[in-house]
């Protein structure tokens, strides 16, 4: 059996090993298995809910990054475009500022051909030429190209302020972007860390999930190992109480029979003691009643208070009555309470609930151990071959307290005391 059947196991299966094993210890270590069980079954099941609710808020955390990443990719989409556009119109923008320069320089050349040429206006030309159709046509041309030159020039330069404002509009949309980009890039680190942190206390449940499980298996397997060693102690004890009984029908059939031959005898030699004319016979002493104790304390009365109990208690042995109470001892003390002979290592159980208050050896009665029961109640026993609770214990009606063995004196079996406020009474008084 491994190893966490402990000490307690390996007391139930000496118990086995001796005359009527008790089947209390096991019982107790099976139901605090159960215990565990249930406690364990019910957290495993915690922790899978909880599993499952971080495993929802991970899928919504993978959507949620999913759609980041879908928004981080538009913006990048839209920075692009709008990176292009804004190289674009500066490319448009340096074409129209090199036109503007190059309209700038043909009206600089124009000008200084006008300066050559004598520094002369308009009139000075059209009175100093020969033909003054010449001159008129010189006056018309020269202000023609000059007007175009100037709206040449502010188209240019309105063309110029226009892509400026649009340029700006474009700058500043990126710097949007690139705003927008930052955020979203920090909103899927948080969603990452978070993410990770869940995926972190999932992979922590599902290893305590497995431990818990692994023990489960465990106790589980511990059960079934429990409850077979209990049906195999109740099974012996089943046995041993037929073969008891059994024992005891012979020994009742035996001492009937062994009547009917005394009576016959009896019968005869009166018979014959009329037909010669004799004295009758002496009517023979009828033996001694033996009177042996049958119902062994048990968990039936358990939870019940102490004065309750009085004509329904059950003694702690099942055996032979070897000393009533307020009886003659041979040594000529009285019994204070009752002796009951019963064979060694028999199992010796408390009468009603109570707590240990006494264990250890008493000189004139061997080991012995005192029951407080409340209500001023107690109970003794004596004559312990082995005790199994210790001072300070708290026990149930029918729980084993040890195994028999002897008094001191070398009577074989338990001596049992009831005592009320310290003075002793009739247990047999008490039991049913």
């Amino acid at each position: 059996m491994k190893a966490r059947l402990t000490l307690s196991l390996l007391g139930a299966l000496c118990a086995v090993a001796q005359a009527a094993p008790p089947a209390a210890a096991p019982q107790q270590n099976l139901n605090s298995v159960r215990k565990e069980i249930s406690s364990l079954q019910q957290d495993i099941a915690r922790k899978e809910a909880e599993r499952q609710q971080t495993a929802g808020e991970i899928a919504k955390s993978e959507q949620a990054l999913e759609a980041t990443h879908q928004v981080l990719n538009e913006l990048e989409k839209k920075q692009d475009a709008t990176s292009s556009q804004l190289d674009k119109l500066q490319a448009e923008l340096q074409g129209i500022r090199i036109k503007v320069a190059e309209t700038r320089q043909r009206v600089s050349r124009l000008l200084a051909a006008e300066y050559k040429r004598g520094q002369q206006d308009a009139m000075a030309i059209m009175f100093n030429t020969q033909d003054p159709n010449q001159s008129a046509r010189d006056l018309t041309y020269y202000t023609h190209i000059h007007r175009a030159q100037q709206s040449l020039i502010q188209t240019l330069r309105d063309q110029e302020v226009q892509l400026q404002a649009m340029s700006e509009r474009i700058e500043d949309e990126l710097v949007r972007l690139g705003r927008l980009s930052s955020a979203k890039v920090q909103e899927k680190r948080q969603l990452q860390q978070a993410r990770n942190q869940r995926s972190q206390q999932v992979s922590q449940l599902d290893s305590a999930i497995r431990d818990q499980q692994q023990k489960l298996q465990q106790l589980k397997e511990d059960e079934r190992e429990l409850s077979v060693l209990i049906a195999r102690i109740n099974a012996d004890i089943r046995r041993r109480q037929l073969a008891a009984a059994a024992k005891a029908a012979q020994a009742k059939k035996a001492r009937e029979q062994a009547t009917r031959l005394a009576a016959e005898k009896r019968r005869q030699q009166v018979a014959e003691a009329k037909k010669q004319g004799k004295p009758l016979p002496a009517e023979p002493k009828a033996p001694a009643r033996v009177e042996t104790v049958d119902e062994v304390a048990d968990a039936s009365l358990s939870g019940n208070a102490f004065r309750s109990l009085q004509g329904r208690l059950k003694l702690p042995v099942a055996g032979e009555i070897g000393g009533r109470f307020g009886a003659r001892r041979g040594e000529g003390a009285s019994w204070k309470g009752m002796f009951i002979k019963v064979a060694p290592g028999s199992p010796v159980r408390v009468v009603a609930d109570g707590t240990v208050v006494y264990a250890d050896w008493l000189r004139g009665f061997g080991n012995a151990m005192i029951i407080d029961h409340g209500g001023n109640y107690m109970t003794v026993y004596t004559g312990f071959a082995t005790m199994v609770r210790g001072n300070g214990a708290t026990v149930r009606g029918g729980d084993v307290l040890g195994a028999s063995g002897s008094l001191e004196s070398g009577e074989t079996g338990l001596y049992f005391e009831l005592r009320y406020m310290g003075r002793p009474i009739n247990p047999q008084s008490w039991a049913r």
